[in-house]
């Protein structure tokens, strides 16, 4: 019901609107929703196994402002405010849960802001250079116990330019407090490239990013991510996304997919499918007194969004 209920509010707001292009504001509304499987199972006698899948719900909220108003003249819609080399500040929150089979249902919120700030000017030395700031607070708990909840903090800064009229280049910080009471933190250093490619009404946006997270009393994390969005004009958007992180030998791969038009100059849906598989984790269970098990861990998650953004 929220969902269809959504998509027929913004048609009818995107619908009145009129024809009005340019833009000064973005308000979004998503719901995801995904599963969890995981599986494990005693490698010598395959009966021996234990399966859960778990489902989740997740919707979000986002509005920004833009500095100065957007031309949506230089290529696609979806690529707007990039191509513009747009300044601007976001806020959002989101809510989720979590359904577990006879145990309290774990939930979550999330808050964010985020800035973006490009320096312009005729003739100013520092014209093109990209300046990134954000905050995310994550806070997850049980939904009928909230003494239970934990909350983690996120702080992010970027620094960068714009090398050529479309392409940017940021290096990127960022630090997550997990707020354990031990002080302890994850240091995350990495960056980002971004190009586009016109290609009449349409064209090509392709990205690359890496980062290497360093953890307390582990090993370090590295990340490396590939995305490209075909548009088919200045309407249509069609993605596919790819990234890996591993850590000590294992590695966690998301494979995605997305499609996005824009039903008017005003109004967008998107639609977006991603798949996170984790290598399998094997090793042996053993209690006092009983035998040892030989054991496969196997975990992954699968997720379906719907989005809508309104601009005006």
């Amino acid at each position: 019901m929220f969902k269809k209920t959504a998509i027929i509010t913004g048609i009818a707001l995107a619908m009145s609107a009129g024809a009005q292009a340019d833009y000064d504001w973005e308000l979004g509304a998503g719901y995801t929703g995904g599963t969890i499987s995981q599986e494990a199972k005693n490698r010598v006698d395959k009966s021996q196994r234990l399966k859960q899948d778990n489902d989740t719900d997740a919707y979000d909220f986002t509005g920004t402002w833009y500095m100065e108003t957007v031309d949506t003249s230089k290529g696609p819609l979806g690529e707007a405010a990039f191509l513009d080399a747009s300044s601007s500040v976001t806020l959002g929150t989101g809510y989720g849960k979590t359904k577990v089979t006879q145990q309290n249902n774990p939930d979550g919120e999330t808050y964010i802001a985020d800035m973006r700030y490009v320096a312009e000017g005729p003739g100013w030395k520092l014209s093109g250079v990209i300046v990134d700031l954000g905050f995310e607070r994550a806070e997850i708990g049980d939904a009928k116990t909230f003494k239970q909840s934990t909350k983690t903090d996120t702080w992010n800064a970027g620094l960068g330019m714009y090398i050529t009229e479309a392409t940017t280049l940021v290096a990127q910080y960022e630090y997550t407090s997990l707020n354990n009471g031990s002080g302890s933190g994850i240091d995350t250093y990495g960056g980002t490239i971004e190009s586009f490619f016109a290609m009449g009404d349409g064209g090509l946006k392709a990205s690359a990013n890496f980062g290497r997270s360093y953890v307390s009393n582990a090993d370090d994390v590295d990340t490396y991510g590939l995305k490209g969005i075909y548009y088919l004009g200045s309407n249509i958007g069609i993605g596919l996304n790819w990234e890996q992180g591993e850590q000590s030998g294992y590695e966690v791969n998301q494979y995605g997919v997305s499609a996005e038009w824009f039903i008017s100059e005003n109004f967008a849906v998107n639609l977006a499918y991603n798949d996170i598989v984790a290598d399998d984790v094997t090793g042996i269970f053993a209690r006092p007194g009983q035998q040892n098990i030989p054991f496969r861990y196997e975990v992954s998650y699968e997720e379906l969004a719907i989005s809508g953004l309104f601009r005006f």
